[in-house]
C-alpha cells in the first residue's frame, strides 16, 4: 500500500514538474527556477503522550516555483540577493487511520550562507504558510489523534539546504529540515506535529543562465538607534476538553529596540495580558470568583529580530512578574512575523507559547515611532 502511495506522489510530481519546464519555455523572458524534491523522515514525539501515534517513516515530496534575485532593490543586495519562492508540499505519515496525509503551501526566502554564485551554494529557508491534514480529532471516529485537532493549521519550515550547480540550467537541491504544524489551541487539541525531513531534488533554471547581479555603493547606511513601539493584539482559543467554547484573549505589549543594522534589532519589553480561558480555569478549579486584577497577568522580556525589507521575523524569551494563577508557569515565549505597512503602521501575526505548549495566535496591530 505504502510503495503504492509513493509511485503515485512520484508519478503527480514528475508530471506536475515536467508540465512546468514545457509551459515555461514559452516564455524565456521570465526569470525563475522550477524544481522537485522527494522527501523522507519522521515525526518528533515532543510529548510521551503522542508515541502512539508514531507507526512509520515520513515520505513524500515537493513542488517548488522560486525566482532570483538579481539586487535592484537595496535589501537584495544588503540579503546577498536571496532567492523567494513558493512551495506545494505533500507528506504521507504512515498512519493513514489516525494522521492521514499532510499537504502544505507556504513562501518562504532562501538566504544563502555562503556568498553568491558559488559551485555550491548553502542557504537556509525560512518559510511559513497553512497546512493541511486529512486526519483530525474526532471524538467519535478519531480520538486516539490527540496532536491536532483541525484539518487547517498554521505551517512554519526552517530548513538548511545546499544547491549544487551541474551547468548554468540545472542543479541538485538538497536539504535537512524541520516542519511544525499546529492552530495554536484555536481547536483542541493542539500538541501540534514536528516533522524533521531529508530532501532531494533538481531544478531547473528558466530566463537570463548568467544572471547578471546589480551592485550599488550607495546604499543607505542604518544609524544604532532605540525604537519604541506599542503592539495591540487578539486571540481565540480551547481549553483542552475538545469541542467546548472558545474563549478570547487581549494583549498590549510596549517594546523599544535597539536597530544595530539593516538585519539585526535586540530588544526590551514590557505587556499585559487578560485570557478569558484563564478565568474559565480559574472558576472550575475553586469556588472564589476571580476578579479583572486575578486574571490579567504582566511580564517583561527579551527579544531579537530578524528582518527582511518590511518582513521582521520575532523571537521572544519573557518572564511573568505579576501573575495570580499558576495555569501555564512564570515563563512565556513568542515567535512569528510582523509586516511594515507604511513608516509607523506594522501588522502582527505571533504564536504566544509556554515552553513547548501552544497557547494562542496572535493577530494585531502596532505603531513604532
Amino acid at each position: 500500500m505504502i510503495k503504492k502511495r509513493l509511485n503515485i506522489i512520484c508519478s503527480i510530481i514528475c508530471l506536475l514538474f515536467f508540465v512546468l519546464i514545457s509551459n515555461a519555455q514559452n516564455s524565456p523572458s521570465k526569470d525563475f527556477i522550477v524544481s522537485a524534491q522527494a522527501h523522507t523522515g519522521y515525526i518528533i514525539s515532543h510529548r510521551s503522550n503522542m508515541a502512539h501515534l508514531i507507526k512509520g517513516h515520513v515520505f513524500g515530496g515537493e513542488i517548488n516555483y522560486t525566482f532570483k534575485t538579481d539586487g535592484e532593490k537595496a535589501w537584495q543586495q544588503i540579503h546577498n540577493y536571496p532567492e523567494l519562492g513558493l512551495c506545494a508540499m505533500h507528506l504521507e505519515l504512515s498512519n493513514p487511520d489516525q494522521l492521514g496525509s499532510f499537504n502544505a503551501i507556504y513562501p518562504y526566502a532562501n538566504l544563502r550562507v555562503n556568498g553568491f554564485d558559488k559551485k555550491v551554494a548553502f542557504n537556509l529557508r525560512i518559510g511559513m504558510g497553512l497546512a493541511y491534514l486529512t486526519k483530525s480529532f474526532d471524538r467519535l471516529e478519531n480520538h486516539k489523534n490527540n496532536a491536532i485537532g483541525s484539518h487547517l493549521n498554521g505551517f512554519v519550515n526552517l530548513r538548511f539546504g545546499a544547491a549544487i550547480k551541474i551547468n548554468k540550467a540545472w542543479r541538485i537541491e538538497t536539504g535537512v529540515g524541520l516542519s511544525h504544524a499546529s492552530n495554536g489551541a484555536i481547536k483542541t487539541p493542539n500538541l501540534g506535529l514536528n516533522i524533521a525531513t531529508f530532501n532531494l531534488g533538481v531544478g531547473y533554471t528558466f530566463g537570463d543562465k548568467n544572471y547578471k547581479l546589480k551592485r550599488s555603493d550607495s546604499i543607505p547606511v542604518v544609524k544604532k538607534r532605540w525604537v519604541p513601539s506599542l503592539v495591540a493584539v487578539w486571540g481565540i482559543k480551547e481549553l483542552e476538553t475538545p469541542g467546548g467554547a472558545k474563549y478570547n484573549a487581549f494583549g498590549l505589549q510596549l517594546n523599544v529596540h535597539r536597530v544595530l543594522g539593516h538585519k539585526t534589532k535586540l530588544g526590551l519589553g514590557v505587556e499585559m495580558a487578560y485570557n478569558e480561558a484563564t478565568k474559565k480555569v480559574w472558576e472550575d478549579d475553586s469556588v472564589y470568583s476571580p476578579k479583572f486584577g486575578d486574571i490579567v497577568q504582566a511580564g517583561g522580556k527579551v527579544s531579537y529580530e530578524y528582518t527582511i525589507h518590511r518582513v521582521s521575523l520575532p523571537i521572544e524569551f519573557g518572564m511573568y512578574f505579576y501573575k495570580k494563577q499558576a495555569f501555564n508557569g512564570a515563563f512565556f515565549h513568542r515567535i512569528g512575523m510582523r509586516y511594515k505597512i507604511t513608516k509607523h503602521l506594522f501588522a502582527n501575526v505571533t504564536l504566544l507559547t509556554h515552553w513547548a505548549k501552544a497557547d494562542y495566535f496572535e493577530w494585531g496591530l502596532g505603531y513604532q515611532l
